[in-house]
């Protein structure tokens, strides 16, 4: 099945699930709501500004990026404005978040984003066609997590980077359930076993529930 064809196969399937929203560890099922999302645009930014965490891992400006679980656009846009010869998928099971998104984006002028409504376990991305891969805020809540590493994996080329928010179990007023959260060293172990490499693991200075892991898949010799 050729690109076209499995995105638009993919983009039925999601629509026909839309109403599921995001599936939870703990089993409740339901969706986000994209202005709430971006109502807390503004508070996130104290704790983990996008810019300088998008910076870390895009070095060129050429490069090719998968957002994963895009949401609102939090991390979509600013990305884009650092792509300026590159290009960011807007990736999110929900098709009401990939429409907002794609909304800011045309709103800004970014015409580097391309919005595609799919699960993160089956993505309808070519393989070895994305430089890096960013999740934020969005695998603790995938059960089928050697799934989407295997998804990630394929879609990355040789050396791509995935970047990866996420939550530690430490006591917030926000935030997910303290039980599906995961502690950075358990993320470690789950990254290596899926062969990644983890570069580094960072807490955000603010927030010390919320931290970075900067991994890499390697390329490998023939």
């Amino acid at each position: 099945m050729d690109y076209s064809s499995r995105m638009n196969e993919q983009t039925r399937k999601d629509k026909r699930e839309m109403s599921v929203g995001h599936a939870h560890h703990h089993g409740v099922n339901h969706a986000f709501d994209p202005k709430r999302l971006l109502a807390m645009e503004e508070s996130r930014t104290t704790f983990m500004p996008p810019e300088p965490i998008l910076a870390r891992f895009l070095t060129r400006p050429s490069m090719t990026v998968a957002d994963i679980g895009c949401g609102a656009g939090y991390f979509t846009l600013p990305a884009a404005k650092l792509l300026t010869q590159g290009k960011v998928y807007a990736i999110d099971r929900q098709e009401n978040m990939v429409d907002f998104t794609t909304q800011r984006a045309n709103e800004a002028g970014l015409t580097n984003i391309l919005g595609v409504v799919a699960s993160a376990t089956d993505l309808p991305l070519a393989d070895k066609s994305v430089d890096a891969v960013l999740m934020s805020m969005v695998f603790h809540d995938i059960p089928e997590q050697s799934a989407i590493l295997s998804e990630v994996r394929r879609v990355l080329v040789p050396a791509g980077t995935l970047y990866l928010v996420e939550w530690d179990k430490v006591g917030t007023r926000s935030g997910p359930p303290m039980e599906i959260r995961l502690r950075p060293e358990e993320l470690q172990g789950i990254l290596e076993s899926a062969g990644f490499v983890v570069r580094e693991i960072t807490h955000s200075d603010v927030e010390q529930a919320v931290y970075f892991v900067h991994a890499e898949f390697p390329a490998t010799t023939a």
